[in-house]
């Protein structure tokens, strides 16, 4: 950020001095916090109005503490607090949503890709992406939860909850952020936004880019910042690509799957381990994890990951790192006994 860095700090330290004095306002819950270097932080009407439709019908996701006679999943009080709502407030969204959803059966991620590219509320305008079309009409189902569940009102009783969280990632975020962006050559104009979503399961983050370009990092509940969550994320967005580009030439890979499954890595394709393996690198290297760190990634079966984080020093273009991380993957696994 250069000069302005000075200026964001200043920003940032005002809006946490004005905080009290507007707590209770229907502003509050739209501002943003900034941290040293510019990375926004911020509360999405988009991302709670599309999660609340997520747990009425039926998200719940999160850890279970018990498993018999039925499964007991644990939320954070904020999503205890906004299901108890949206699960007992007006059907008709639900019976809109269930229709929706029928309707228009993709991932998670791109519902939310289109979410995020939609109107705040009222929610006059949908994406205008093509690639998301096969999606329009979502604007308007949030549009119906927004009203029918009266969600302004919740949100407004949750900012609390929401401050707090936004506030704990204030410092610790600027250094792997941009370590992480050295790492993959993205330029700084691509600008990171760390939203909070209480409403999605414990420790998870989610990212997409905006139509702007810019990185949206979703993260849920946790004990303490997830910054190593948000780095792995902040990657996957250029790794995931480079990794579908390359990933048909690792003639070894689908061995390398099976053995890196029974040692505990849950991903079922080899794209999705690929990208997992190399963004985990990313990631550690960027908070500066100790060996012990990298050692215990390598016995759930990501194999020579603290090699494939050194493969960024090169300088070389992503596709080619993406190659030599495979081939890396495979030499460094333990030899069969």
């Amino acid at each position: 950020m250069g000069y302005l860095a000075p200026m964001v700090r200043l920003l940032a330290l005002l809006l946490l001095v004005a905080a009290p004095a507007f707590a209770g306002s229907k502003g509050d819950w739209f501002a943003s916090l900034y941290t040293g270097e510019g990375v926004e932080l911020r509360n999405d009407e988009r991302v709670f109005t599309l999660f609340a439709i997520f747990n009425a019908m039926g998200f719940d996701q999160g850890p279970v503490t018990r498993r018999d006679p039925i499964p007991k999943v644990i939320y954070h009080p904020v999503r205890q607090q906004v299901r108890g709502r949206v699960i007992g407030g007006d059907p008709e969204v639900r019976k809109a949503a269930d229709a929706f959803f029928d309707a228009h059966p993709t991932v998670l991620r791109k519902y939310l890709s289109y979410a995020l590219a939609s109107d705040q509320p009222p929610f006059a305008t949908g994406a205008k992406a093509k690639d998301l079309q096969d999606l329009k009409g979502l604007e308007q189902l949030l549009a119906k939860a927004w009203t029918g569940w009266k969600l302004e009102e919740l949100m407004g009783a949750v900012q609390t909850d929401y401050r707090k969280v936004l506030k704990s990632y204030l410092a610790g975020t600027d250094f792997p952020i941009a370590r992480a962006r050295g790492m993959l050559k993205v330029p700084e104009t691509t600008e990171a936004l760390i939203v909070v979503n209480l409403l999605d399961s414990q420790d998870q983050v989610r990212a997409v880019l905006g139509d702007g370009g810019e990185a949206f990092l979703i993260v849920g509940p946790s004990d303490k910042p997830n910054v190593e969550g948000v780095i792995r994320e902040f990657a996957r967005l250029w790794v995931e690509p480079a990794v579908a580009r390359q990933v048909g030439k690792w003639a070894g890979g689908v061995v390398v799957l099976r053995e890196a499954q029974a040692a505990g890595a849950p991903e079922q394709s080899l794209q999705d381990y690929a990208t997992a393996t190399i963004t985990q690198a990313i990631a550690l290297r960027a908070v500066e994890a100790n060996d012990a760190a990298f050692e215990a990634a390598a016995a759930r079966g990501y194999y020579g990951i603290k090699d494939i984080s050194k493969l960024f020093d090169e300088g070389n273009p992503l596709d080619t790192i993406v190659v030599d991380a495979m081939q890396k993957i495979e030499t460094r696994r333990p030899a069969k006994k």
